[in-house]
């Protein structure tokens, strides 16, 4: 296997401004404080993000066969504080080139767009109606809350008096 670079910056044309937290809790504080970072500002206008074959998500730059960055979720838990890796198994991995676009539109729903994760201060996401909420971050999305019954059937070991 030979190594070859196709290693060049281009500016992935996010305005990092309108996805600053302060515009609304639908923009992570965490993914923000990762793409503005004293140490790596030019992660905001390098970084873009690959979904791998097995379907995690990478923020960073493509250098040939290498991904230069950090797992996304990663990113959203540790902020600033995560670091940049080169990952070498990442070959296939595809950038998805609307990310940016969908994430300045819709927040975090463009990484969750099955609307099943948790994430911090997203009390402010859903707007509840009896059984039904609806997110109020990309305003395309609701659910209906199902509720079930289980039986649980257990056994136990219990001592019995005077028996051996």
């Amino acid at each position: 296997m030979t190594a070859t670079s196709d290693f060049s910056v281009k500016h992935n044309g996010l305005d990092v401004s309108l996805i600053n937290p302060k515009n609304g809790s639908k923009y992570s504080p965490n993914l923000f404080k990762w793409l503005t970072k004293r140490t790596h500002r030019h992660r905001a206008w390098t970084s873009r993000v690959f979904r791998a074959e097995c379907g995690d998500l990478y923020i960073g730059m493509r250098d040939g066969e290498l991904i230069i960055g950090s797992r996304l979720i990663a990113v959203l838990c540790n902020g600033g504080g995560e670091q940049s890796w080169a990952y070498t198994r990442l070959s296939a991995a595809k950038e998805i080139t609307e990310f940016w676009p969908d994430y300045v539109a819709i927040g975090r729903c463009a990484i969750d767009p099955r609307h099943s994760m948790h994430f911090v201060n997203d009390d402010s996401r859903w707007s509840i109606d009896g059984e039904y909420r609806y997110c109020l971050w990309c305003k395309n999305h609701s659910q209906k809350q199902r509720r079930w019954v289980e039986q649980i059937q257990r056994a136990e070991w219990e001592p019995q008096e005077g028996k051996k």
